[in-house]
């Protein structure tokens, strides 16, 4: 403010004037703009919010909009120098161009917050669950506020860092070379100190907490006495080499008795074979010795061979197996193995390429077994997956011409969209039908659904042609994070975005550059916190998808089914 009693001020428009008192230091274009890129986190994204979700994307859209306001200021203020551009206001003038500007930053929040609300419980209803209103809201936002500061001063930081180093170097270097120098050795600084100390370290945090689980036996459960299931007394594989999850698959789901007091007809008893990562260290070990158990279970002998790839801790989707089992009658051999300890958000960050190639070498050892066997008694081959194990199973084959040739069908659900193959047939999708429920050749033998009756009929309830064998499903539902997070959101819309057309998915959502990316990041970890039919939580959904695969009617009633299902997925 000019001092009192001054006529008028001659202001030089500096836009990245600093404000003044404890703000001081800040740039006010900064942020302006970061409290703009505020309101835009609050807006809606896939899945209703919890306050830390609010928290990161407040935080880290504030951080990005105060640097975008900063530069903009700087060069403001750089351009007003060259031109000699000067502005003059009375004292008064000045005071209430400041008073109107505060007010109206403070009135558009308010109706931001109430705006933000309404459409955070328009999500709630939409996907059937709940995260705390208001207050988690606001707690979520002062978190965020929190998180934001915590940025700038980890910025400012290392800009004083990039200081010191210049003063430095400055001696020994030409003057135009003395930043350029600074700011490369102040990049190597960070990503060394990224790599070796955070990165590094947190992974061999998480790798021995992974692992620790990994070795501890899940709750309730023995090993079997079945023949038919690997960690019996006459599996090559012991019950305590398995794994976690692997203990968990072989014990869990239903036997011949369950299926027959379900279906009311005779059934066998389903085969489940498995190998862990504690006993083969190699994934062409894993591989090998996973369909060895599958041979000495009987499973080349079934109608029906089910390869499942497993997520990074190898956890294998219960509800897809079951439901091919109660289907079949128990008429089936489920193969699987194990090839991380990590979780799967942890696996893609640490490795992309082990989990397509374990589901390559699974997939090509069944396959190698099965074609040794005389043409009329090879069994039926279905390969499934779910999220890192839909990216994985994929894997093995080059493309669509290649799956159709080789598997006699396929249940994919909640695949990430940097799978090869999905982003090669969403690509070829039919001109017309959304990106969320692409049409591939009319249905002939692909058809991708966000809903059951999404396999009779297309999006908009057009017909298909008819379906032929072999038949493969990708189930992905509209408002599931896992499948729709990309890197390419930090600075391209993408056409299910542009489109707008999900059931489960606000029709306020809309893109920002970089924001949308951590909005949707952010849905991720509780992307299964969900009723079914939202998220990445699929579940009962799984039988009516391998009931189109088999030829039956995915429409039909399979409540009982469904109902005995959930009753063997303990967890």
């Amino acid at each position: 403010m000019p001092p009192r009693g001054t006529p008028h001020s001659v202001y030089p428009v500096r836009a990245e004037q600093r404000s003044e008192g404890v703000l001081r230091h800040m740039s006010v274009p900064g942020l302006t703009v970061a409290l703009v890129l505020l309101w835009v986190a609050l807006s809606p994204s896939l899945l209703p919010r919890a306050w830390w979700m609010t928290a990161v994307n407040v935080g880290v859209s504030m951080a990005y909009g105060y640097v975008i306001g900063d530069l903009l200021g700087r060069f403001a203020s750089w351009l007003a120098r060259r031109t000699e551009l000067r502005v003059e206001l009375s004292a008064r003038s000045d005071w209430g161009v400041r008073t109107l500007w505060v007010v109206l930053l403070v009135v558009v929040s308010g109706v931001v917050w109430i705006q933000s609300l309404h459409q955070q419980e328009q999500i709630s209803l939409m996907a059937g669950v709940s995260r705390g209103g208001a207050l988690n809201q606001f707690f979520g936002v002062l978190a965020g506020v929190v998180l934001f500061g915590l940025l700038l001063l980890l910025g400012r930081g290392l800009a004083r860092l990039r200081r010191g180093v210049g003063r430095m170097v400055r001696p020994v270097l030409p003057r135009y070379l003395a930043p350029v120098a600074a700011t490369i050795i102040v990049v190597l600084i960070v990503v060394f100190v990224s790599n070796q100390v955070l990165y590094q370290r947190g992974m061999n945090w998480a790798l021995g907490n992974a692992t620790q689980l990994n070795q501890r036996p899940p709750d309730g459960r023995v090993a079997p006495s079945e023949p038919e299931r690997t960690g019996s007394p006459t599996s090559y594989e012991p019950w305590d080499t398995l794994g976690h999850e692997g203990q968990k698959f072989v014990s869990d789901g239903p036997r011949a008795v369950d299926i027959e007091r379900v279906t009311g007809v005779p059934a066998l008893e389903p085969i489940r074979t498995y190998a862990g990562l504690t006993e083969h260290a190699e994934v062409e070990d894993a591989a090998r010795a996973a369909v060895d158990e599958l041979v000495r279970a009987g499973g080349l002998e079934r109608s029906a061979v089910l390869v499942t790839t497993t997520t990074g801790t190898g956890w294998v989707q219960q509800w897809s197996v079951q439901a091919l089992e109660f289907l079949t009658g128990g008429d089936v051999a489920t193969v699987s193995m194990q090839y991380s300890f990590f979780p799967s958000g942890l696996a893609y960050i640490s490795d992309l390429e082990t989990p397509p190639l374990a589901g390559r070498l699974l997939f090509e050892e069944v396959e190698r077994r099965i074609e040794a066997l005389p043409e009329d008694e090879r069994p039926l081959l279905y390969v499934s997956g779910e999220s890192l194990g839909s990216y994985g199973s994929q894997g093995a084959f080059a493309d669509a011409d290649d799956l159709l040739e080789r598997v006699d069908g396929a249940v994919w659900t909640g695949t990430p969209r940097f799978t090869p193959l999905w982003s090669s047939l969403t690509e070829s999708r039919r001109q017309g039908s959304p990106e969320i429920a692409p049409v591939i050749d009319n249905g002939r033998h692909i058809r991708f659904a966000t809903r059951p009756l999404e396999l009779t009929e297309d999006f908009y309830g057009g017909p298909f042609v008819e379906w032929e064998e072999p038949r493969i499903v990708y189930g992905q539902h509209a408002s599931d994070p896992v499948v729709w997070w990309s890197w390419d959101l930090l600075w391209r819309e993408p056409d299910w975005l542009r489109e707008r057309v999900g059931r489960d998915v606000s029709p306020d959502l809309s893109y920002t550059p970089y924001v949308t990316f951590w909005q949707i990041a952010s849905d991720m970890p509780l992307s299964v916190d969900v009723p079914p039919g939202h998220g990445h939580e699929y579940k009962d959904e799984m039988v009516a998808l391998w009931a189109g695969v088999l030829g039956m009617d995915p429409m039909d009633d399979y409540s009982e089914i469904i109902a005995a299902i959930d009753t063997f997925v303990l967890d």
